[in-house]
């Protein structure tokens, strides 16, 4: 009798549980019960020249982007170095990354480092272009699609 009862108890208790896990993902005022993190699409593009509006290959390209973001007990307000680029042939870069906080503002280094290879040698230069939306994010963990764009033209070292 008491193995039947247990029985029973463990079967109510399982249904009743089963009920408030399904219920605890319903929309009550919070939003949904969502998994993963934030995320946009970032991307930073650009051509290089020397001042006759020659593109110049080889220039190294160092793209650090200014992030602030505010968590539980944490604020941060950091500058970001991605992986840095080198322009190709016709003195282009381009670099698309995900990431998770929309930078407020992106510095560009462009640092020849070849000499006289390509016309050179160029002074150090730096370049602060606008963040611009592309996309519109989702109202969800996708924030959107951004977009820095940086067209230099370098000038001899002298």
């Amino acid at each position: 009798m008491r193995m039947k009862f247990n029985g029973l108890l463990a079967k109510f208790f399982g249904v009743v549980l089963g009920l408030l896990g399904f219920a605890s993902c319903e929309r009550i005022g919070f939003g949904l019960d969502m998994y993963g993190s934030p995320y946009a699409h970032f991307k930073a593009l650009g051509t290089v020249t020397d001042e006759a509006g020659k593109p110049v290959k080889g220039i190294r390209v160092a793209i650090r982007q200014h992030r602030h973001f505010s968590s539980v007990g944490l604020d941060r307000n950091d500058w970001y170095e991605d992986d840095t680029l080198y322009t190709d042939a016709d003195g282009r870069y381009q670099l698309r990354r995900e990431i998770p906080v929309v930078p407020e503002d992106v510095t560009v280094v462009f640092e020849d480092i070849d000499g006289e290879e390509n016309g050179g040698p160029f002074q150090k230069t730096e370049a602060k272009p606008a963040v611009i939306q592309s996309k519109k994010g989702d109202n969800s963990w996708f924030k959107g699609s951004y977009e820095a764009k940086a067209d230099v033209a370098l000038k001899k070292q002298d």
